[in-house]
Order: structure tokens, then C-alpha cells, then sequence
């Protein structure tokens, strides 16, 4: 059978159902008697009954993009491999976020060691710059100039900023 042919025959149906659809509607409301029904075949009944028809048996027949069919091996495919994807992008997201928090770990304790460093170095520094040319013991009975002196090398030590030879 030619596709037109299928094309009208789904045309006449539907205009016979929507035209009868519209005289028992018609009747039930009232807004036809019985006795008037041949006001019903007006034409612009005609166009309006004709023209729905049309609108209607071209979204029946309209042409739709071509999906495989629900349970083929190609849809089948493409939802597994769309959900390996997933599957991939999750695991390389977590993997990222492991990878961001232990960096993360590491610079802060950098930052503290850093810190530590540098306000050791800075106590040292000045305490040094305050004792001059002159040495004094401290609580432990060592000299003080030794204590700061090995306080400038353990700030070198832990400061990872600091290059190391």
C-alpha cells in the first residue's frame, strides 16, 4: 500500500472521529438542537473540522528521529558505555579529591613548619643582634650564643623553604 493511501485513510478516520466528536458534543451542551443539525455543515465547520484533522494526522505521521529500539544491542551498548563513563568521571573525581586533600595536608603542615621557622629565626635574630659581641649562660649553664646559633641551624632544617645541600 502506497504511503499517501495510509496517509489519507489516517485522515478520514480522524476527521470522522473529530467531526463526530463535535455533533454529540454539540448536542450534549445544547448548543445545537437535533432538529439543526444541518448548521453543522457550514464551511467553517468544514475548514476548522478539516484543518484539526490535518494537524492531527501529521503528528500521527510526522517522521521522528530514529532511536534504536528499547532492548537492541546498539541501545544496550550506548547505556553501558554512557554508564562506564559515569562510572569513570566518579572515580577520577574522588581520585582528585584524595589528591587535593593530601596536598592540602602537606602545605599546611609546610605552612606551620614554615612558621616555626621563621619565628625561631626571627627570636634568634634579635637575640643575637641584643647580646652584641658579649656572651651570656643560659638557665642550663650553656652559652646562649650557642643555643641561638643552633636555633639559626634547626630553623634552616626545618624550613622547607629553605634549600638544603
Amino acid at each position: 500500500m502506497p504511503r499517501w493511501f495510509s496517509y489519507a485513510v489516517i485522515f478520514v478516520i480522524t476527521a470522522f472521529v473529530l467531526h463526530t466528536f463535535l455533533v454529540v458534543v454539540s448536542l450534549a451542551t445544547g448548543i445545537v438542537s437535533p432538529d439543526s443539525l444541518l448548521t453543522m455543515a457550514g464551511p467553517v465547520t468544514f475548514i476548522v473540522e478539516f484543518g484539526l484533522a490535518a494537524v492531527i494526522t501529521w503528528l500521527i505521521v510526522r517522521p521522528r528521529a530514529s532511536q534504536p529500539a528499547p532492548g537492541s544491542p546498539e541501545d544496550d551498548l550506548k547505556r553501558d558505555a554512557a554508564l562506564e563513563d559515569d562510572a569513570r568521571r566518579r572515580v577520577q573525581a574522588i581520585q582528585q579529591q584524595y589528591l587535593d586533600e593530601q596536598r592540602l595536608e602537606r602545605l599546611t603542615a609546610e605552612v606551620a613548619e614554615w612558621r616555626k621557622a621563621r619565628d625561631l629565626r626571627t627570636y634568634a635574630n634579635e637575640a643575637l643582634a641584643d647580646l652584641g659581641d658579649g656572651d651570656v649562660a643560659a638557665a642550663d649553664g650553656r652559652s646562649l650564643r650557642a643555643e641561638l646559633q643552633w636555633a639559626l641551624d634547626h630553623a634552616d632544617r626545618i624550613d622547607p623553604l629553605h634549600t638544603r645541600d
